[in-house]
């Protein structure tokens, strides 16, 4: 469909008014939409930045958890678990993690190792030996996630918790 020639001085323009209102519209939501990635990019969602980092503690305050919000499919993914004095007031320290997180991702590496790994009814429990009973400790999970999108896990230690966190997964 052509659209009316129209007279302006001495120049005869095609114009429709209507679809170059539409179309401007169409870049302003474009540009929007640009610029909120680009703001996103920056404070961390894609990547490193103020809002990948993040931890949660336990109501008791006695264990948290240092994990990123975001992570990418296949990427290495580190979970930090600090433990405060009262949590290792004996040489054995027990963390559960849900079965539902663990088998989404592949353990790269645990530190320190581990004593003793076994299969629970709602997760995989590991116990670690403490340096010294009442001292903190920090127990580092190395994963590769296996699934893209959000992923919720549970921590429990020494069967208090549990201490949920949610992570969501890049392809």
């Amino acid at each position: 469909m052509t659209s009316p020639l129209v007279r302006i001085g001495d120049l005869e323009l095609n114009q429709d008014l209507d679809l170059q209102r539409k179309t401007w519209t169409v870049q302003r939501i474009g540009w929007g939409g640009m610029a909120l990635i680009v703001v996103a990019a920056l404070a961390g969602v894609f990547g490193s930045g103020p809002l990948t980092h993040t931890e949660v503690m336990d109501n008791s305050q006695t264990f948290r958890l240092l994990y990123d919000r975001f992570g990418r499919y296949e990427g290495e993914l580190v979970l930090q678990l600090v433990l405060s004095p009262e949590t290792t007031t004996s040489n054995r320290v027990t963390v559960e993690i849900d079965r539902t997180y663990w088998t989404s991702h592949a353990v790269e590496h645990i530190t320190p190792e581990p004593l003793i790994s076994s299969i629970g009814i709602d997760g995989f429990l590991y116990t670690f030996k403490t340096d010294a009973p009442s001292t903190p400790s920090v127990i580092v999970f190395r994963l590769r996630p296996k699934s893209i999108g959000a992923i919720d896990g549970r921590i429990r230690v020494n069967n208090a918790g549990p201490l949920r966190f949610h992570q969501f997964m890049f392809p």
